[in-house]
């Protein structure tokens, strides 16, 4: 069984469009163990309107209350860590430097999430303008942004420390599909850093990773599979450079 520590999720209960209740999320790990999850970053949104001074204590408290239900109900060893992906927005390094934001289970890095139809300006200086406050940005779901697939364009954005995570579920589908292949291919190349969920709830984007662990374990080699699911991971939980 793979042990894969999913850093994209939104499992922390009533805080944003991911899970509803503390019951949602338990049920929404367990089917996530079931596939080989053994570990979360919950990755709550956060955007500008989102100014409650409280929201760190609160979605700690609540992060707290789910690791002790999925250790009672899943894993004595399973662990939950706090996150957020926050949406790019041009205050947003002096929202983070404010308390409104955080990083990664309290590493350098941080998951950032741009409009789709941003323009590969936008987002270029977007993610430098997070880098230059010091932290390690990681550009969530990669495959959602075509401006970024401009020539040059991803290597430019990784010059700058930038790290890349994709979902598994963009490896899923037919060979005959242009977007998959892209995936795909940026996968094969050592383009992506990480891979993640993106769970939501159990009746929109659920965890569904299976499809993608195995075309990941038909195409890659035992060390850039373990990088991309296990070893990274845990170097964002141990505020470590990645591999």
């Amino acid at each position: 069984m793979d042990e894969v520590i999913d850093i994209h999720c939104h499992v922390i209960p009533g805080v944003d469009d991911g899970s509803s209740s503390m019951e949602e999320s338990v049920s929404l790990l367990k089917a996530a163990y079931q596939q080989g999850v053994r570990s979360v970053i919950a990755t709550p949104h956060y955007s500008r309107r989102s100014q409650n001074v409280d929201r760190h204590a609160q979605q700690e408290q609540l992060r707290t209350e789910l690791e002790l239900r999925a250790r009672a109900e899943i894993d004595p060893a399973f662990r939950v860590y706090l996150g957020q992906e926050a949406y790019y927005h041009v205050d947003l390094p002096e929202r983070i430097r404010d308390g409104f934001g955080w990083p990664m289970a309290g590493s350098r890095y941080l998951l950032i999430e741009f409009d789709t139809r941003s323009d590969y300006e936008t987002i270029f200086r977007g993610l430098r303008s997070v880098r230059n406050e010091g932290y390690t940005p990681i550009l969530a779901h990669i495959e959602r942004f075509p401006s970024i697939r401009r020539k040059g364009g991803i290597d430019e954005i990784r010059s700058l420390g930038v790290k890349m995570q994709m979902n598994y579920e963009s490896l899923e589908g037919s060979i005959f599909s242009g977007e998959v292949r892209w995936c795909r291919d940026q996968v094969r190349n050592g383009v992506v850093d990480v891979m993640g969920s993106d769970m939501h709830r159990l009746d929109f984007r659920p965890p569904n990773i299976t499809g993608g662990l195995g075309w990941m374990r038909k195409h890659l080699s035992e060390d850039e599979f373990q990088r991309l699911t296990r070893d990274n991971p845990m170097r964002i939980i141990q505020d470590q450079d990645l591999l």
